[in-house]
């Protein structure tokens, strides 16, 4: 269970959640601004634009100048290199095959981690539809001003399962193409947006009922997971003793339909 101990701690992540949402803020601002970038290959269906690189910059810049105790682990450029340091974790561009294509649905992610290793604050930003998604420890999740909860649906066959298998492991594609079909055939519809920390989001904020996806980074997931339990949801790995945060593998529900999810991939698996 989180607890805050005292004041000071109070203001000092109330500080850096408003600065983490600014500069959330800035970074779409510019890929909402830019038409002609660049595009580069990392490896195996696995692109990174210029604008990745400058969305970083923007973010880290503006955060190390108001922070220059803390530590910053990005997608693009790595870090997380001062042992004991507060942490702020970032993807700036989170969906770049949507940013790419021009297709809505990417999304800015901004986590921070304390120097305990608690994680206290996540900020995702939605720049084509302005949506602002942010929560710190102990304070609730929010939509722009609006607080957000998670869905209160308990019967698979009204769930809107955000599932697909991983595009760069597509050794356990046959394992989740199986995982997908038991769940499709006991549910209402599947989705799949382009931005591991959009559907987070969108459990958050009860659009949809789960999200399952295996070979995560924790840019991928740091801020979701914390605006996800303070909406009221819950997580794990595809199975319930598994620690996401160490293997990728990501089980994020409403709650209500958490272990149904789990008993899915067990049956699977024996």
């Amino acid at each position: 269970m989180w607890c805050r101990t005292n004041n000071s701690e109070l203001k000092e992540t109330k500080k850096r959640l408003k600065a983490a949402k600014t500069a959330a803020l800035k970074a779409g601002k510019l890929l909402l601004s830019r038409k002609d970038f660049k595009v580069h290959s990392k490896g195996w269906h696995d692109f990174f634009t210029e604008m990745d690189l400058e969305s970083e910059r923007v973010i880290v810049d503006y955060l190390s100048r108001l922070f220059p105790e803390d530590d910053f682990l990005g997608e693009e450029r790595g870090g997380g290199n001062k042992p004991g340091a507060g942490l702020w974790i970032i993807d700036p561009i989170d969906g770049t095959n949507n940013f790419i294509h021009n297709i809505p649905g990417y999304t800015i992610s901004i986590a921070y981690r304390n120097s305990t290793g608690d994680l206290t604050i996540g900020v995702i930003y939605d720049p084509r539809h302005r949506e602002l998604f942010w929560a710190s420890r102990g304070e609730g999740a929010y939509l722009n001003k609006e607080r957000i909860h998670v869905s209160t649906i308990q019967n698979p066959d009204k769930a809107i399962t955000i599932i697909f298998p991983h595009p760069r492991i597509q050794g356990n594609a046959p394992f989740f193409f199986r995982l997908m079909q038991k769940i499709y055939l006991q549910s209402l519809d599947m989705r799949n947006l382009g931005s591991s920390a959009l559907h987070l989001a969108y459990v958050a904020c009860g659009r949809a009922e789960a999200f399952i996806h295996p070979g995560l980074q924790i840019y991928d997931m740091a801020a979701g997971l914390v605006i996800l339990e303070e909406a009221g949801g819950r997580y794990s790995g595809l199975a319930e003793d598994e620690n996401p945060l160490e293997t990728g593998n990501l089980l994020a529900s409403n709650g209500a339909l958490h272990d149904w999810y789990l008993l899915q991939n067990k049956s699977l698996e024996v």
